[in-house]
């Protein structure tokens, strides 16, 4: 049985993922900015928040932590039960907000917001260190 319901191998696989993208995004960032390397940063931010809300999820469904309604609300209740710091939720919420209009409205995301997202890019990184260092010090990890 897998302590507390968190599953190493599932979170592990999640962080690798997550880091692949970043570093794809750190790539793509260095060249300029055309529709394609734009299209592929997009979809490679998408990715990134994607598995940022999936780990969050995963903690708050493998805690048996209160459910979450929306993205948004998983980083809320990870910094209710002090998971995260009430300034990183408050970034990570904006990032969900963000991928909700990069999925649904992303012909109106003009390049300069778009490029002050990927100027955020660093948050992404610290939850990274933030849910690994959580569940490292809660020995499920």
């Amino acid at each position: 049985m897998v302590p507390m319901g968190i599953d190493q191998e599932q979170v592990l696989l999640q962080i690798q993922r997550l880091e692949e993208s970043l570093g794809s995004i750190k790539e793509l960032s260095k060249g300029k900015l055309d529709s394609l390397r734009r299209a592929a940063l997009e979809r490679r931010l998408h990715v990134a928040v994607e598995e940022v809300i999936n780990i969050g999820n995963h903690l708050v469904s493998g805690l048996k932590l209160p459910r979450a309604d929306s993205y948004r609300e998983i980083f809320q209740v990870l910094e209710e039960k002090n998971i995260l710091t009430p300034a990183l939720s408050k970034e990570l919420q904006h990032f969900a907000v963000f991928r909700n209009r990069l999925v649904h409205l992303y012909w109106k995301i003009s390049e300069k917001e778009f490029a002050e997202q990927l100027k955020k890019i660093d948050v992404l990184k610290l939850f990274i260190s933030v849910v690994t260092r959580f569940l490292k010090r809660k020995k499920l990890l």
